[in-house]
């Protein structure tokens, strides 16, 4: 028969209280702000875009979401997305032409 040490009883006693905060930590799905974007945006309503929402439409594109910009392709819509990141004045300027 094995001696429980006051170690061994504690380190049990602490795993089996905090086990089942952990099992609802796994399960609980974080919340993306990618998740609200979507996939297809007029010019007019990118234009619109605040800095807040320009920096989730950039981020989800950096995560591999498909975004594209009426009039423009994916790749193209792409670019425009990482130039507003970067200057938001001069991705407005060249869409506006």
């Amino acid at each position: 028969m094995r001696n429980h040490t006051r170690r061994n009883v504690l380190g049990l006693a602490l795993v089996s209280a905090t086990a089942p905060g952990l099992a609802y930590a796994i399960d609980a799905e974080e919340l993306d702000p990618t998740d609200t974007v979507p996939r297809r945006f007029s010019v007019r309503r990118f234009l619109s875009l605040s800095e807040a929402e320009m920096y989730k439409v950039n981020l989800a594109v950096r995560r591999g979401r498909g975004i594209t910009i009426e009039g423009y392709t994916r790749s193209e819509s792409r670019e425009i997305i990482e130039l507003a990141a970067r200057d938001l004045p001069a991705a407005r300027a060249l869409l506006s032409q």
